[in-house]
């Protein structure tokens, strides 16, 4: 079997998607819709501008969507009627009320509706919830997690640094991730329990600093802290730390991970093969996600992560930007 897939939006997710769904088996894009379509896409595919008209092609049994925030909802909804399998980039929607909507219409659809979280298929990230549920860790008793990116606002699209097309800054363009990650490397649900945002960089009006403060089910405490930083772009510096009783696991979503054991063994693994560049690594994430999401259409089962994993993510968000008066 074959799924054939269109791509809604060209931007930087849908692009480096594009270039990643060439090593996905089972897999065949065959049309792009883009307002603006670039002019140096690799391959031949049907172009259209208005993503309703790719709706309208038959061939297409799936789309992905890679489109601001605020469009999510009204092209998710459009697509289920249309009979479309969804990969929808991720935040579900810029506000809560229509990321509900978007969790109701996947769950009274038989259609496969996934959300892109490409953390979840980074190879040190998959390697440490593994360690986590092996035991190695013992119980776990905190967990922090960082990631701060060097940015180039003006090589950017402007609608993510406005609020209301994006719903937020970087905790919601960057923290969801760091949000799913722990809670998905630990097993374990989350409780918001404060937040603080910053916005010293001064991009648009939404925030470029956010610390949000958590618990995870057991009552271990979780802190969280993500910045867009102004320095040209191309570094991210990231760690997600889980601290147990029998050991201290260390991940970097794009280097590797590193567990230390209380009698001071030290257990490293590089993630990726060595040479292989930033991008490259982010795409290997997205053709993980990707192959998810083929392998649920063929299976004819719910994929990881559905809409409805990812909804608590966005109550938290909804609570932490209430809190820091970010919206």
């Amino acid at each position: 079997m074959t799924v054939t897939l269109g791509f809604i939006g060209m931007g930087y997710c849908g692009r480096q998607q594009l270039q990643a769904a060439a090593s996905v088996k089972g897999l065949e894009v065959v049309a792009l819709a883009d307002p603006a379509p670039p002019g140096d896409l690799p391959g031949k595919y049907r172009v259209v501008r208005d993503w309703r008209e790719l709706l309208e092609d038959r061939r297409i049994q799936a789309v992905s969507v890679c489109l601001p925030h605020d469009l999510h909802r009204d092209v998710v909804l459009a697509a289920l009627e249309a009979g479309k399998h969804v990969l929808l980039e991720k935040p579900l929607a810029p506000r809560l009320d229509e990321a509900r909507a978007i969790v109701e219409a996947s769950r009274r659809s038989r259609l496969v509706v996934m959300v892109e979280m490409t953390h979840r298929f980074y190879p040190p990230v998959k390697a440490g919830r593994e360690l986590v549920r092996s035991g190695r860790l013992g119980e776990v008793y905190a967990a922090e997690d960082r990631c701060v990116e060097q940015i180039a606002p003006e090589r950017m699209a402007g609608w993510l640094f406005d609020r209301r097309r994006a719903g937020g800054g970087v905790a919601i363009s960057d923290g969801v991730h760091l949000l799913d990650r722990v809670s998905w490397v630990t097993g374990q649900a989350l409780r918001f329990r404060d937040g603080v945002a910053g916005y010293g960089q001064k991009l648009g009006d939404v925030e470029d600093t956010a610390a949000i403060f958590l618990s995870l089910s057991s009552g271990a405490p979780v802190s969280i802290f993500t910045s867009f930083q102004r320095r040209g772009g191309g570094y991210l510096d990231d760690e997600l730390t889980i601290y147990g009783t029998e050991g201290t696991l260390r991940i970097w979503a794009w280097r590797g991970w590193r567990l230390e054991t209380p009698d001071g063994k030290i257990e490293e693994h590089p993630g990726y093969p060595f040479g292989m560049e930033l991008y490259g690594r982010v795409r290997l994430g997205m053709s993980g996600a990707l192959a998810e999401f083929v392998a649920a259409i063929e299976e004819k089962r719910r994929p990881s992560p559905s809409p409805e994993e990812i909804l608590p993510w966005q109550e938290v968000l909804d609570e932490y930007y209430s809190r820091a008066g970010a919206r």
